[in-house]
């Protein structure tokens, strides 16, 4: 195994003594200061950019877009060559660099495209951010684009036959991936002079996601004495022939601080995020920031519908009650705490514009005998799901769903809650993971509010590890390496305690690499908050 190491960053120059041969020339990095967030960082390239042009008497018009990254601001082709100068301005000491894209989108050099200013169709600008040891953290999604655009004359057609009229500012990329194509010389006036430079639609558009989206986090500390001494003592009301022997094992209730870095993961790429409620049993992670006006801590007892059937250890019961949160909007995307964003992301990753939540269904089959102990807990909920489903709906389900966070309606876990209180009650009430549950927010919710018309059937860009795989160091070397994930589930199924140390070491190298900057999730103490729970 270290062989097969050594020889993948040998492939990949990531050697110190390569960096140091090879020397690769990189735009200066301006050091994040108070955290990282990639919607605050388009937000800050944005205006500076905006600026810039104002300053140098360059007009532009931003367009209307869904998206809150990568924002268009549209120029005549004449400018050019001054937008060029302009964007050459912003220091390079401050992390700014400069790409322009020429027909077929091909990297023109500053000097081709001063010389040929016709040809260029985008300049992208952006700006590098880094931590204190020259980790990059920005991403291509936080660039300002600017699009040169051709000023047409007179008798130009319009694809509906008529006419532009002169003046008209018209899009050189034949692609279409704009809400517009073409600027009026009357638009484009009211926009620079009554709009501060932007065109905006007069209503959300039909497929923006409107309305908050909160986060429901499950956490627990398994080193916890308290938390381990209840443990044990229901684990003595266990019949064993109805017990999978890895529904209470080891991994299922270990905590690495998982939980600290996927909260800064929310930070770095979906802070448009309304509220976070991290659900415990009588526990609260010792670097948590709990007078963030974002989070909220909710114990067991506030949301268990009868709390005498507590304590429980079972994700399947505690996730059953979570839309009993007091305060939790209609929309909510329900996470473990080895879920990580990989990426900036949107609400319509999650959900539609017309108010349809998202499923991710997996390729991964179930098998057709019924559910039994001899099943891993998560296979035998799933055909307690596929079961639920041929009885109430009539319809038959076959596919397990990808580890990624669970977008969720609550209405429609409280109409199911209520058309089936008896099966809630059940699953609330199973202290430990048993072949007679059923996953409902993770899985059965997905199917069931398809079947009612309210979720739909998406794509995510995703990747899952089991870091108890023999091959977990060379494997999550690999995942460094990833620039294309929506998110990452770090799945922990069956680790021993003997396994656990070294896995912790390799596991928050990891994880440090890749969210390296503290959030203001955590308490400040002047440095990385980065820690291991042994």
């Amino acid at each position: 195994m270290e062989q097969k190491l050594w020889l993948s960053k040998f492939g990949h120059r990531e050697h110190e003594w390569q960096q140091r041969i090879l020397k690769p020339r990189q735009v200066p990095g301006v050091r994040a200061q108070q955290g990282f967030d990639a919607l605050r960082n388009v937000q800050q390239n944005l205006q500076t950019v905006r600026s810039a042009l104002t300053g140098q008497g360059i007009e532009f018009v931003q367009l209307p877009q869904i998206s809150r990254f990568q924002p268009i601001l549209v120029v005549s082709e004449r400018q050019v060559t001054a937008v060029i100068e302009t964007a050459a301005k912003l220091p390079r000491s401050e992390g700014w660099q400069m790409t322009i894209v020429g027909r077929n989108s091909r990297t023109m050099a500053i000097a081709a495209a001063k010389a040929m200013p016709k040809e260029v169709r985008r300049i992208y600008l952006e700006r590098r951010i880094t931590d204190a040891g020259g980790i990059t953290l920005s991403t291509p999604q936080e660039q300002v684009v600017i699009e040169p655009w051709k000023v047409l004359g007179k008798g130009t057609e319009r694809v509906d036959g008529e006419t532009h009229i002169p003046g008209t500012l018209h899009r050189k990329i034949l692609k279409r991936t704009t809400a517009i194509e073409y600027i009026t010389p009357d638009n484009w006036r009211r926009a620079v002079d009554e709009n501060e430079s932007a065109i905006e639609w007069s209503h959300p558009h039909v497929l923006d996601v409107e309305g908050p989206v909160d986060i429901v986090y499950t956490w627990v500390d398994g080193s916890d004495p308290e938390w381990s001494r209840r443990k044990q003592l229901a684990a003595g009301t266990v019949v064993e022939d109805e017990f999978n022997e890895t529904a209470a094992n080891f991994s299922r209730y270990a905590s690495r601080d998982e939980l600290l870095y996927s909260l800064r993961s929310v930070e770095y790429y979906a802070n448009w995020v309304n509220h976070i409620y991290i659900v415990t049993d009588k526990q609260i992670p010792e670097w948590l920031n709990t007078e963030h006006p974002k989070i909220t801590v909710v114990d067991h007892t506030e949301i268990f519908s009868d709390p005498s059937v507590l304590p429980v250890f079972n994700s399947h019961a505690i996730e059953s009650q979570l839309h009993h949160i007091p305060g939790l909007s209609e929309k909510y995307l329900y996470l473990n705490d080895d879920f990580f964003f990989m990426r900036p992301v949107e609400p319509t990753l999650f959900y539609t514009g017309n108010g349809l939540s998202r499923f991710f269904p997996s390729t991964a089959p179930l098998d057709v005998d019924p559910a039994s102990a001899r099943d891993l807990p998560v296979l035998s909920a799933a055909k307690r799901n596929r079961t639920y489903m041929i009885e109430n709906h009539g319809r038959v389900v076959t596919n397990k769903f990808k580890h990624t966070p669970q977008p969720q309606l609550r209405s429609v876990l409280e109409a199911m809650e209520s058309e089936h209180p008896e099966l809630f009650a059940q699953v609330a009430a199973s202290r430990f993971r048993h072949p007679d549950d059923y996953s409902i927010p993770s899985a059965l919710y997905h199917f069931d509010a398809y079947a009612r018309g309210k979720a739909i059937d998406s794509r995510i860009k995703y990747g899952y590890m089991d870091i108890a795989r023999t091959d977990a160091e060379l494997y999550l070397q690999r995942l460094s390496r990833r620039t294309d994930l929506d998110v990452l589930c770090l799945n922990d199924t069956n680790t021993s305690e003997e396994g656990a140390e070294r896995l912790n070491s390799i596991l928050r190298d990891f994880l440090e690499e890749r969210f390296p900057v503290p959030s203001s999730f955590e308490k400040t103490t002047g440095g990385s908050m980065g820690r291991v729970t042994q």
